[in-house]
């Protein structure tokens, strides 16, 4: 390298792990979703730990996921209605009755009617998450997770995947309410497809979530450009080991973007799609790269900045989050409010542990905020004022908890 270059610094992609300070890890995320089992199994093959794949979610959470399929769903307009001025286009819209466990199916009508514009919304059905009282929810799938991860006399069998259907309620919005049955049919048979598949697999949003968690807390990365799905990872000793796991997980997050690519040889495909609109032929994958970054003075401060930045701002909503529980105080329920500052706790040690040695690896004096601002200092006073005549300790506790080394 010549002094001139040396001046300058740059990444590089390849197995310099003992050349570099660190890797910057740029990922990105496309839409789409994959079975659990299939991404355990890739995880598995490539030495991946059960921590790097998302668990899936709460089957009462799928369900609020899987309602949505039906959310515009367009059905065989009408050429003749009672009331209506020839054609009547209809769609599916699906609203909220009690969020998370019942909506109300409705039906969307447009057209024409005494000669004007119109448009008229019918209740037809309630979807419900709805389980059998002898159903356990969270320990079926806690016993699907494990399934895919135990092995030999640990090894623990798939549940019963036709309980699903036993947790979904379709029924007439009123019980005199008149429906067409195909349509009743129709709308419950997708609603429980898109179901059975949204309980057991894993979708973007909760790859990126997990992408993020592994990045920061399991590999110890530090933000680097704030929402620009960037981090620094400093190297650890020669970097060998931390180099092999980031292109395990690599080939792991490529795995998802392949099942999700749009794929095939142009003369056979319709650029295209059904609604007239030109699919996302040549849209990024989900990946993640891998990018080796040799010790420079100039390049390593603009890492430092963004850190600064990014842990600086972490510090200051973990502090107003702080003062928002300690507002919460009840003295009637000290119990769960010391249970609160134990989560609260817990983020506190995590940023304590990113902020220890930033110096070191990072190559530079690193100035980080820890100092409260004026109105959460003010108000944490305050709390812990009017706590401390009730509880001393946990007024000397919310006081230790506001600052940061």
């Amino acid at each position: 390298m010549s002094e001139n270059e040396s001046n300058e610094g740059y990444v590089v992609e390849g197995n310099l792990a003992q050349m570099t300070r660190g890797w910057l890890l740029i990922y990105s995320v496309t839409g789409g979703r994959m079975l659990y089992t299939a991404l355990a199994a890739n995880a598995r093959e490539l030495e991946l730990g059960q921590t790097y794949v998302p668990p899936i979610r709460s089957l009462k959470n799928s369900f609020a996921i899987a309602k949505n399929s039906l959310n515009g769903l367009r059905l065989q307009p009408l050429e003749q209605a009672e009331s209506w001025d020839g054609v009547v286009d209809r769609e599916v819209n699906v609203v909220s009755l009690k969020k998370g466990n019942e909506y109300v199916v409705r039906i969307k009508m447009t057209g024409r009617s005494r000669g004007r514009s119109h448009v008229e919304t019918h209740n037809l059905f309630r979807l419900e998450f709805d389980p059998p009282q002898d159903f356990n929810a969270h320990a079926w799938k806690t016993q699907y997770i494990d399934s895919q991860w135990a092995s030999g006399d640990d090894a623990v069998a798939e549940p019963d995947m036709t309980l699903l259907d036993q947790c979904l309620s379709v029924s007439p919005y009123w019980e005199d309410t008149e429906y067409d049955a195909t349509l009743f049919a129709n709308i419950y048979g997708q609603l429980l497809r898109e179901f059975r598949e949204v309980a057991i697999s894993v979708d973007q949003n909760m790859l990126r979530d997990k992408i993020i968690k592994v990045l920061r807390d399991d590999l110890g990365g530090l933000p680097f450009r704030s929402g620009q799905g960037a981090f620094f990872l400093p190297r650890i000793g020669d970097g060998s080991d931390q180099l092999e796991t980031l292109e395990n997980y690599s080939n792991l997050l490529q795995t998802f973007g392949t099942t999700n690519a749009l794929v095939g040889n142009p003369s056979d495909n319709n650029w295209l799609g059904a609604n007239g609109r030109p699919r996302d032929w040549h849209r990024p994958r989900t990946n993640l790269r891998i990018m080796g970054y040799i010790d420079n003075d100039r390049q390593l401060n603009y890492i430092r900045q963004d850190i600064e930045t990014n842990l600086s701002r972490e510090i200051a909503e973990y502090q107003h989050q702080l003062l928002q529980v300690a507002d919460g105080f009840n003295e009637d329920k000290v119990e769960d409010f010391e249970k609160k500052l134990d989560s609260i706790q817990t983020k506190r040690e995590d940023l304590s542990n990113r902020l220890k040695n930033l110096t070191s690896m990072l190559g530079g004096e690193v100035n980080i905020n820890t100092t409260p601002y004026a109105d959460i200092s003010e108000g944490l006073q305050t709390r812990a004022e009017g706590i401390r005549a009730v509880r001393s300790s946990i007024a000397n506790r919310l006081a230790n908890l506001s600052t940061i080394e």
